[in-house]
């Protein structure tokens, strides 16, 4: 990972990855029609919103991810 990009903290970090694997059963539960779609969309627009709140920019979410950069650790991204 690049320095200037702030790491995670080992609690953010470990939230994360539950976020992660938690999102993956859900898209597997929306994908297989196991559960309330409403239901399921709810947890996922949840912990989406929890992720955001650790690290808002830098999520494969269909968009140019570069685009959510900071613009002061886009700057010391292009510098290195």
């Amino acid at each position: 990972m690049s320095s200037a990009i702030p790491p995670f903290t080992p609690e953010e970090s470990a939230r994360l990855t539950q976020i992660w694997d938690r999102l993956y059963e859900l898209y597997l539960e929306q994908a297989n029609g196991t559960r309330d779609a409403i239901l399921v969309q709810h947890e996922i627009d949840g912990l989406i919103a929890e992720r955001n709140a650790i690290r808002p920019w830098g999520w494969n979410t269909g968009r140019n991810w570069k685009d959510d950069i900071p613009k002061d650790i886009a700057e010391k991204l292009l510098r290195e």
